[in-house]
């Protein structure tokens, strides 16, 4: 988790998040704020979920991937969701 990849994942996060409350003030009169903000937010969930990826170990992975796999056959509780 203390990874390098990590480290650098965490800086990218905070400069998503300096750049986008710069861009705050303008969103209400520029479109190209808006658009630049839009899409440093759409970076900075990326690279949120990268760092939540490298957080889970290799055997929560394993069992997710497991139970998935399990899972995929349609039972017949799912015909009547409440």
């Amino acid at each position: 988790m203390s990874s390098k990849k990590a480290q650098k994942l965490r800086q990218s996060i905070l400069k998503y998040n300096t750049e986008m409350s710069k861009l705050k003030d303008e969103l209400s009169y520029s479109a190209a704020a808006n658009v630049k903000y839009n899409k440093l937010a759409i970076k900075k969930a990326i690279c949120k979920k990268e760092l939540d990826a490298q957080k889970t170990s290799l055997i929560q992975k394993i069992m997710v991937k497991l139970h998935l796999n399990s899972t995929k056959d349609k039972l017949i509780c799912d015909y009547f969701k409440s």
